[in-house]
């Protein structure tokens, strides 16, 4: 009997170590952001469900009109293959559920685009999760897109879209309003500097014609002074003159 013996060093078994570890790091990362990045919906509740349809821009019946319980199959076919593409485009995987019983929620669509009649839409649940779904017309010539609403707008009635119209310019003609008392409080305030800065140059010019003294009245006093002097002196002359004779 012939043992063959193999001796591993250390330095290869740290390796082999480390690339393990990463590999188990790089799973664990790539777990919790696939976990992070898939956005699961509750649907346990009709609360949860019309509040998803509202979210998703539908406008639907009060109550589901129908709810059945459907398997999915081990194997797909074509229709079910066609039908899982739709799914991927809205971030679901239905093969994941392969060989389960799942719940569809069925409610009536008042609010597509273009008002087309018999339109439902329809929510596939399993452990009170939503899965998938689709929204659909069952007439002949019907289609079937995903659950999101692609043109909520384009879905409001006549009046609706009136309505919006008519806020948008009450909206704006506040604006305007509020824009023209702003200018005008703004006038208002520049004619009052205006009127301050006027009524104080008027009072600084009548204070200094008060305290000015005028040349002529000043020129006529003493004049006047002069002439009463020279009066003064030919009477006093006369006298004189008199007492000499």
């Amino acid at each position: 009997m012939i043992v063959k013996t193999f001796k591993v060093r250390k330095k290869g078994l740290v390796i082999c170590g480390g690339i393990l570890i990463a590999l188990l790091v790089i799973l664990v990362v790539f777990g919790i952001v696939h976990k992070a990045t898939t956005k699961t919906y509750p649907m346990k509740t009709e609360s949860e469900r019309q509040e998803f349809m509202s979210d998703m821009g539908w406008e639907v019946s009060e109550e589901y009109t129908s709810c059945k319980v459907v398997s999915i199959p081990e194997e797909f076919n074509e229709t079910y293959e066609s039908y899982n593409e739709l799914q991927k485009e809205q971030g679901f995987n239905l093969k994941k559920y392969k060989g389960e019983m799942v719940e569809i929620y069925t409610y009536a669509v008042y609010n597509y685009p273009g008002n087309a009649e018999n339109v439902v839409i329809n929510l596939m649940v399993f452990d009170g999760n939503l899965i998938g779904g689709d929204v659909s017309c069952n007439e002949l010539d019907g289609f079937m897109q995903g659950l999101k609403n692609p043109d909520p707008d384009s879905s409001k009635s006549s009046d609706e879209k009136d309505s919006d119209e008519e806020i948008v310019e009450e909206e704006s003609e506040t604006s305007e309003v509020e824009e023209d008392k702003k200018n005008a409080s703004s006038s208002d305030e520049k004619e009052s500097k205006s009127d301050k800065k006027q009524s104080k140059n008027t009072f600084d010019s009548n204070a200094s014609d008060e305290s000015e003294v005028p040349e002529s009245d000043t020129t006529e006093t003493t004049s006047d002074s002069v002439d009463s002097s020279d009066v003064s002196s030919e009477n006093t002359s006369a006298a004189e003159s008199s007492t000499q004779q």
